[in-house]
């Protein structure tokens, strides 16, 4: 469900939220990258940004992160934003979709940043970030010279403070995903056709600290109200799912 290459496309864009959001509001269901790309053009939506840059935004940003996987993700994220999910909440599951787009940003934050957090580091060493991404290159995972690995760990750090996990000097935030982020990610991946130790096990997880155990008590404590009913015995989780597809749970939960 997401890309495990190593690639530069970060440096088209971080977080883009206010971007992002202006885009959902124009989506229309079924809506395809060129029509998306045809009314961005026509209506300048993205008037901050010249008219090639809107364009590298739509295709280059927002259809990988939103579209290309999964083409009703965008109707989904539109119809929250709708019902009023607070946005630090909303942005949890923008942050979702955009790690997944990109290898370079998830893993740093599976392998780095939560170990950074587990030994009570409060803020980012300085070269970190840069050491990260020169050990990919290191690695042969990546042929990044020196110029662009400085600037991707740039835009590594900006999409961090903008999704929240640490502010623009380095500091480490605290950072607790929303009740409504964890039912969310539960049904998403239910109805993607993971099974329920699956999702249990599964590394996106990672992404809001979380780790089986401390998954496994924000599953129960939604028991029932969050629209299952889960039972956990040892290693093996079953679950009774109420509703019968996302559009069923995102109209239901909020």
């Amino acid at each position: 469900m997401r890309d495990t290459e190593y690639n530069y496309k970060l440096g088209k864009g971080a977080g883009l939220i206010d971007e992002t959001l202006s885009l959902l509001s124009i989506y229309k269901n079924g809506m395809s990258k060129d029509a998306l790309t045809t009314v961005v053009h026509d209506t300048n939506i993205l008037s901050k940004c010249t008219d090639q840059r809107s364009m590298d935004i739509v295709k280059i940003v927002f259809y990988p992160r939103y579209m290309k996987r999964n083409i009703n993700v965008p109707m989904w994220l539109k119809s929250i934003r709708e019902k009023g999910l607070m946005l630090p909440h909303f942005k949890q599951l923008l942050m979702l979709y955009s790690l997944r787009d990109n290898a370079v940003v998830y893993d740093y934050i599976i392998t780095e940043l939560n170990e950074l957090k587990a030994t009570g580091k409060a803020s980012i060493p300085k070269d970190n970030v840069l050491e990260y991404v020169k050990g990919l290159v290191d690695q042969n995972k990546a042929s990044w010279g020196e110029s662009v690995r400085k600037r991707l760990a740039a835009s590594l750090k900006c999409m961090l403070a903008d999704f929240d996990l640490i502010d623009k000097r380095g500091n480490i935030l605290p950072y607790e995903a929303s009740n409504f982020t964890i039912l969310y990610l539960m049904h998403e991946l239910h109805f993607a056709g993971l099974s329920d130790v699956a999702i249990w096990n599964h590394e996106d997880w990672q992404l809001f600290g979380l780790d089986k155990y401390r998954l496994l008590d924000r599953i129960m404590e939604q028991n029932i109200r969050g629209g299952y009913i889960a039972q956990c015995t040892g290693d093996l989780m079953t679950i009774s799912w109420n509703y019968n597809n996302m559009e069923d749970f995102i109209n239901g939960a909020l």
